[in-house]
């Protein structure tokens, strides 16, 4: 009786350990065709994270001698990772417009079942809901976090004009300057934006906004002493720096960045609210089935986890993720909650998705 009783037990799990290894494989059900992978950004240069039109010719010419943008990058991680246990290849396929939001809705919409994929930033997961209005989609109602990938710090930059060399001593400065300094971001509602709000409300200033066509171009304002401050992404900060253009006087992330050490946090600066950071994932519509989830979360974790894929993304200023599927989830929800009272204040009437 013994014997007999244990036997379903014993089948039970041996098919339980034979579909995980199945799974693992890349030799059960999913996937059995190609999945897309949807990017909701232009080709418009190296971090293309604000997902803003660009048009004129000129520009164009210059994007064709551009460091590849971060979304292409991530993107085309993410395809590796899934191409290396699937014999279908990944189609990735652009959907810009709308700051995102076009790419975000063509997805929300999709079959929900592991073969339509979103590359997100917390731009459009925190910051479009609450900045802008009426951007269709509710990211905690339509999305699921399906793997997490990077996160790109941003660093504090000011001009080589402004006589300060630490963050204390730029707010003290600044005091004594009441509406008289600008501070340059990518556009209304980037992360470089909130960056410099908080910062506003966390020191008492008085500074005045003045919102550029993505990153590059606020930058060059900020080398050429249009503005005066600057919270970058670290990325397009980098040569910069490297080349003295512009000072640097903290990082806005948790920790000090490998490629710039003796370089501090605001955090060590004793700006706890300067805690900043964009972050990158994949997103699938809400119920997703749970073996496609768990199948493309294994698949991309491990080959972001690879040693050679960690070294190619510090490289170009990204850390690659390291919490886990269910911190970055409740991530999502406590931002939208830290961030809520600024965006809301600070951003246009009438703003829309359009």
């Amino acid at each position: 009786m013994r014997v007999s009783a244990a036997r379903p037990k014993l089948a039970a799990a041996l098919l339980l350990a034979c579909a995980l290894a199945a799974i693992r494989a890349g030799a059960g059900p999913f996937p059995d065709r190609p999945v897309k992978l949807v990017i909701p950004y232009p080709i418009s240069g190296p971090t293309d994270i604000r997902g803003t039109t660009r048009v004129t010719k000129t520009y164009k010419l210059i994007a064709l001698h551009a460091p590849p943008s971060i979304s292409d990058t991530l993107a085309r991680l993410v395809a590796q990772a899934i191409n290396a246990s699937s014999r279908h290849a990944v189609v990735l396929e652009r959907q810009p417009g709308a700051v995102t939001t076009r790419g975000a809705m063509a997805v929300a919409r999709a079959p929900a079942d592991g073969y339509t994929l979103l590359l997100a930033s917390n731009a459009t997961m925190v910051i479009n809901p609450q900045y802008l209005r009426n951007v269709g989609h509710e990211p905690a109602r339509d999305f699921v976090l399906v793997a997490p990938l990077a996160e790109m710090p941003f660093v504090l930059l000011v001009s080589s004009s402004v006589p300060v060399t630490t963050a204390r001593r730029l707010a003290e400065w600044l005091k004594v300057r009441p509406g008289e300094i600008n501070y340059g971001s990518s556009g209304d509602g980037s992360i470089g934006h909130l960056a410099g709000e908080l910062f506003r409300r966390a020191t008492g200033v008085n500074i005045v906004h003045i919102s550029y066509n993505g990153g590059i171009a606020a930058l060059g304002g900020l080398a050429t002493g249009q503005v005066s401050i600057m919270f970058a992404a670290l990325p397009l900060a980098l040569p910069y720096v490297a080349a003295g253009q512009v000072n640097a006087l903290g990082m806005t992330g948790a920790r000090r960045f490998a490629l710039l050490p003796a370089l501090p946090t605001l955090l060590e600066s004793g700006l706890p609210e300067l805690e900043v950071a964009a972050w990158f994932g994949v997103f699938g519509p809400a119920r997703l089935p749970p073996v496609a989830a768990a199948w493309l979360n294994e698949q991309i974790s491990a080959h972001i986890a690879d040693e050679a894929t960690r070294m190619q993304l510090t490289a170009l200023g990204l850390e690659p993720a390291a919490g886990t599927l269910s911190q970055y989830a409740t991530r999502i929800h406590s931002e939208a909650e830290r961030w809520s009272p600024v965006l809301r204040a600070s951003r246009i009437p009438g703003r829309d998705n359009g």
